[in-house]
């Protein structure tokens, strides 16, 4: 917060010195590098948390799972069921997932990072209305997953989480 008022402080400074052109581009310039630096700052705080809940064991000993090539070597997956969601208008999705260790999966940042998504036949992705942020799949075991998608009038082909796709069997 400090960086911003320093900055903005910095930009009044110049901005008093300089013709209304000149006003014009520096504020362009200022106002764009703190824009750079703002979302660099918010992408280092992701990327942190994320190596951090990674380095630490979780409180049931999960293995967290945060890409697609994690996904792959972790769980076998597959879309289970897909049919009208009791609204009518949109589809609802079963994944079934299959942990095959000895410790429990978790599966995490799916929403947040819009790692989840639908696609029609035509490859156009649909809009998500209902998901999970996360889910845990127990050792030795197997979850269901429901997702809830809108494809306009198109049925669903393949359900996507991270890189990792798994198609819908008709």
């Amino acid at each position: 917060m400090k960086s911003i008022q320093y900055s903005t402080l910095l930009l009044v400074m110049i901005i008093a010195g300089c013709s209304g052109e000149d006003a014009e581009k520096t504020t362009s310039g200022a106002v764009s590098k703190a824009v750079e630096l703002a979302k660099g700052a918010m992408t280092g705080v992701s990327k942190g948390v994320e190596e951090g809940r990674k380095a630490s064991s979780s409180a049931d000993g999960a293995l967290l799972v945060s890409t697609g090539n994690e996904l792959k070597s972790a769980l076998d997956g597959e879309v289970l069921r897909t049919g009208q969601a009791t609204d009518g208008s949109s589809v609802e999705v079963t994944l079934g997932f299959s942990n095959p260790a000895d410790v429990p999966v978790r599966v995490t940042g799916l929403i947040a990072g819009r790692h989840m998504t639908a696609l029609d036949k035509d490859g156009y992705a649909c809009e998500t209305l209902s998901a999970a942020e996360e889910f845990t799949v127990p050792a030795k075991a197997k979850l269901k997953v429901e997702m809830v998608f809108d494809c306009g009038d198109k049925s669903i082909a393949m359900v996507r989480l991270f890189d990792v796709q798994y198609p819908v069997m008709k």
